[in-house]
């Protein structure tokens, strides 16, 4: 299965459309609807399918039902022993597994980004970055402390603006190099690159992609940082050389899950998108199955 293909294979449209209205109504607080949605197609089959089990599965979990959680995603692994997902789940409801951040996740988190990753299967291009507050506009408003950069403008212009900036930027990235990461700084933003790709053929990670988002995560814990997650794709025969990509996208929207569960930021941190293929990061297809991420310390 190539690159292109992988996300036409990813799940059916009534599978895309159920998920979908189960999502909307989690996301309005009525998760005793969505649980009842999704409990009912168990009667047409489309019950066992993995993206509807994820999702109950968070459901689940949002009402502290830890025990029917569990048994959703061990249905998952049933049949798909290596899903990062319900692996993921399992070891968070049990306080086990390789990356101890994965046990901080936040359920509403993981139901939103589950649902995002579910619209983008159908092609549907469903945003996850919301309107940020302007800070510093905020606290002069409201007569607060204003924010570092809106002090440095005021006090030194924007030369010692800038200065600081870089700064800031220089010491993140001293923070976040770690083996598997290509770690570089442009100007006030950190661009963070992994050595090695993190998906197959489609959109779904390796084990070891899994675990290297998950330990990004955790050091991006606690920080607040707006990020940007560009998904990659490789060049295929015959598929567009420039312009982007469904799966690019994809797998920009699955590491922004990743990167949130991991983390404890809100969806709203992570702005995704699939970048050129004109700018792919390493010459090879294997290694640009991946995503590169840009950080901009504030």
């Amino acid at each position: 299965m190539s690159d292109q293909a992988g996300a036409e294979t990813a799940a059916p449209l009534d599978v895309v459309l159920l998920v979908s209205r189960a999502r909307g109504l989690a996301r309005a607080g009525e998760l005793d609807g969505a649980l009842r949605l999704l409990r009912e197609a168990e009667a047409t089959g489309l019950g066992s399918h993995r993206e509807v089990l994820d999702l109950r599965a968070r459901v689940h979990a949002q009402r502290g039902e830890t025990a029917e959680a569990a048994e959703c995603w061990r249905r998952v692994l049933a049949r798909h022993p290596e899903d990062p997902a319900a692996g993921a789940g399992l070891a968070r409801l049990g306080r086990t597994g390789p990356v101890a951040a994965l046990g901080r996740h936040r359920a509403r988190t993981a139901l939103a980004a589950a649902a995002c990753l579910t619209a983008v299967a159908a092609g549907v291009l469903t945003t996850l970055d919301g309107p940020r507050p302007a800070r510093a506009d905020t606290d002069r408003a409201a007569g607060g402390p204003r924010s570092p950069r809106a002090s440095a403008t005021a006090e030194g212009g924007p030369e010692k603006d800038a200065a600081a900036q870089a700064r800031r930027a220089g010491a993140l990235a001293d923070d976040l190099r770690a083996p598997g990461l290509r770690v570089t700084v442009h100007g006030d933003s950190v661009e963070v690159a992994f050595t090695r790709g993190l998906f197959t053929e489609g959109a779904r990670l390796t084990p070891a992609g899994a675990r290297q988002l998950a330990l990004l995560g955790e050091r991006l814990a606690g920080r607040h940082l707006p990020v940007t997650v560009h998904g990659h794709a490789a060049t295929v025969p015959g598929a567009p050389r420039s312009g982007g990509s469904v799966v690019a996208l994809w797998r920009a929207l699955v590491a922004a899950r990743e990167l949130s569960t991991a983390s404890g930021e809100p969806l709203t941190a992570f702005t995704t998108d699939s970048a050129d293929q004109r700018d792919a990061p390493y010459p090879d297809p294997a290694r640009n199955r991946t995503v590169t991420l840009l950080i901009s310390p504030e």
